[in-house]
């Protein structure tokens, strides 16, 4: 399988493991500053070279920046605006630049009144200007606006119209055009999941119509624009660390959360993500919880839109498909089934399922009919399991469809089928229920629903041998006998 997500591996040593750092793209080469490793701030600079895939430690002059971590960032031209964080003692509202071309850190002097000190802030350049937003001090979130003119080396705090946006940090605000789109973080009591957009030639926020299923309340997620997409990825929603991905498309500003999973990096918060070449996402480090990570992961977009279109044309597939359910229209084989008609199609039922194919190509009389009668299964369980075998699917499939099921699973020899049913029914046992469906595995040969529910048994024995199921076992003298020899083994070893 071609998978949208990789794992490069280096020759060389990685940086250190960390979160909370930034990291900026210029001419396909990834800057990585600071962070937190679990014990200290950093201030260590590291670079990768996308196009040979190779890490460095470059020399800089001039000052450095102090340590500090969850500071902001941006890019201007070949230059690394930094801006605030933490150094593990205090809150910063310092200002560094870092010039690429030659390696050189200085400390700008800039008029106006500077933002406050802060952290988990963002910093994105729209023109000649940079807008500061949102973060937290120690005592308080933000929602003020800080500009920096860059011609001027000038902090302005503009007037703003709209309705502002709820005090935020770990946040993220991604530029389209001349707009900032803003998403998520952390009021200081809760994790958000709205999104506004602010306009920077009007200075207006608004709240616009999203479509589609948006992420969880997050902070310390990523946001990255890829053509008119935002690729939003990771982050901390209050109880674990995500690795979705979710995708705004901000032309319809309709929310996606696509499939693909297999080779997707682990759950993680305060990672950075950066976009090369308009085509792929290079994630790198963060937390996960127990430990900070200095992992590399890369998205290519191609990849995943093509397995997105491929999953839609499935999906149209199978809609397609259920349309030729118990549908006359080029059907070529009759079903009666207690008196109703069930229309279906030889080739595709050939194709499915090797009962069916003994049954339509083989020398049974059956092959020689267009109609065929059918006994001992009820009419709604025989037109579900064609459903299945013209979608894989079942429509509002629940543990009642799946005991009905499961037998004529099993006697058509429908494996997938069967291992669906089984999986429902696993997913409802109880303490009432359990040995009624005990003796259902027994009886169609279900061994994952049998050994589950003898398990089950085990385990709460005193609950289930009080219930009128646990009478019916004495109507399965073999499953009686199986279950006395589990509770005996049981007792034995403890």
């Amino acid at each position: 399988m071609n998978m949208a997500w990789s794992y490069p591996t280096f020759d060389q040593d990685l940086p250190g493991a960390r979160a909370a750092h930034s990291c900026d793209v210029i001419a396909n080469k990834l800057y990585m500053f600071g962070g937190w490793n679990g014990k200290k701030a950093l201030n260590d600079l590291h670079v990768l070279d996308t196009d040979e895939m190779k890490w460095y430690e470059p020399e800089t002059t001039g000052r450095i920046p102090a340590c500090r971590n969850n500071h902001t960032t941006a890019v201007v031209g070949n230059k690394i605006y930094i801006h605030g964080g933490h150094d593990g003692m205090q809150w910063l509202n310092d200002l560094y630049i870092l010039d690429t071309n030659n390696m050189n850190w200085i400390k700008p002097i800039i008029a106006g009144q500077p933002p406050t000190a802060r952290a988990c802030h963002t910093m994105n350049r729209v023109g000649k200007k940079l807008y500061l937003f949102g973060g937290y001090d120690g005592s308080h979130c933000f929602n003020d606006i800080d500009v920096l003119d860059i011609e001027t080396s000038t902090w302005i705090q503009p007037y703003v119209e709209g309705p502002i946006p709820m005090a935020r940090n770990a946040h993220t605000m991604t530029v389209i055009g001349n707009k900032l789109c803003l998403f998520g973080g952390h009021s200081g009591n809760k994790h958000l999941k709205d999104l506004h957009i602010l306009d920077t030639e009007t200075m207006t926020w608004h709240e616009p119509d999203i479509y589609g299923s948006p992420p969880k309340g997050l902070r310390g997620h990523t946001a990255n624009l890829i053509g008119h997409k935002i690729y939003l990825f990771g982050g901390y929603d209050g109880r674990g660390r995500s690795n979705d991905l979710y995708i705004l498309d901000t032309e319809c500003m309709s929310w996606t959360h696509p499939l693909e999973v297999e080779g997707s990096p682990a759950g993680r918060q305060r990672h950075t993500a950066c976009t090369v070449m308009n085509k792929c996402l290079f994630i790198f480090g963060g937390f996960d919880g127990n430990k900070w990570l200095n992992d590399i992961f890369i998205l290519d977009v191609a990849k995943l839109e093509a397995s997105e279109i491929a999953s839609e044309t499935i999906s149209n597939l199978m809609a397609n498909m259920k349309k030729l359910v118990n549908n006359p229209r080029f059907s070529d084989v009759i079903f009666v089934v207690e008196n109703k008609e069930i229309h279906a199609h030889k080739a595709i039922l050939v194709e499915q399922s090797d009962y069916f194919k003994a049954m339509l190509t083989g020398g049974m009389i059956e092959s020689q009919k267009s109609r065929i009668e059918i006994k001992d299964w009820p009419y709604a369980a025989y037109l579900q399991m064609m459903e299945f075998l013209y979608t894989g699917s079942i429509s509002g499939f629940s543990p009642i469809m799946a005991s009905e099921l499961l037998g004529l699973a099993d006697a058509h020899t429908l494996k997938f089928l069967k291992k669906l049913c089984q999986n429902c029914l696993m997913h409802s046992v109880d303490i009432d229920n359990v040995c009624d469906l005990l003796i259902l595995g027994h009886r169609h040969e279900a061994n994952d629903l049998k050994k589950f529910c003898m398990n089950f048994i085990a385990k709460n024995i005193e609950q289930v041998s009080r219930t009128n199921g646990f009478e019916h076992l004495e109507e399965v003298p073999h499953v009686l006998i199986e279950v006395t020899r589990l509770l005996y083994s049981k007792k034995e070893n403890s």
